[in-house]
């Protein structure tokens, strides 16, 4: 008496190689990644915001409010303030991790209200 059915082939387990996103999300990530482009254009307008924005990192990180590879990647992006292609790259990647670590953004404080809802309406 055999308790495994031998007659079937085993199956294989794939995951998906990319991560599913409900059709909501596209809109609000096509928004989060507008408004990232405007503020990286600010930025370079405006160096001195890169600073901030440096500090803005390291306070969250040792305030316990961001993870160790987040740190990580944040500030290997800001290193390449001085390359803006490569930052802007780097920034408006569309990866899953950027996507996610866009959504919980250093980059606040940079754009004004006014600036945010006219990025949004252009949409």
């Amino acid at each position: 008496m055999s308790f495994f059915n031998t007659n079937q082939k085993p199956k294989a387990k794939r995951g998906r190689q990319y991560e599913k996103v409900p059709v909501k999300d596209v809109g609000i990530d096509h928004q989060i990644l507008c408004l990232h482009a405007a503020m990286s254009e600010k930025c370079f307008a405006n160096p001195e915001l890169f600073s901030e924005i440096e500090a803005r990192i390291e306070m969250r990180y040792s305030a316990k409010q961001m993870s160790y590879g987040a740190y990580l990647t944040w500030l290997a992006i800001l290193e390449l303030k001085d390359k803006p292609s490569q930052f802007n790259e780097a920034l408006l990647e569309k990866s899953v991790k950027m996507r996610n670590m866009r959504r919980a953004t250093v980059f606040t404080q940079v754009l004004t209200e006014e600036e945010r809802v006219i990025v949004i309406n252009q949409l």
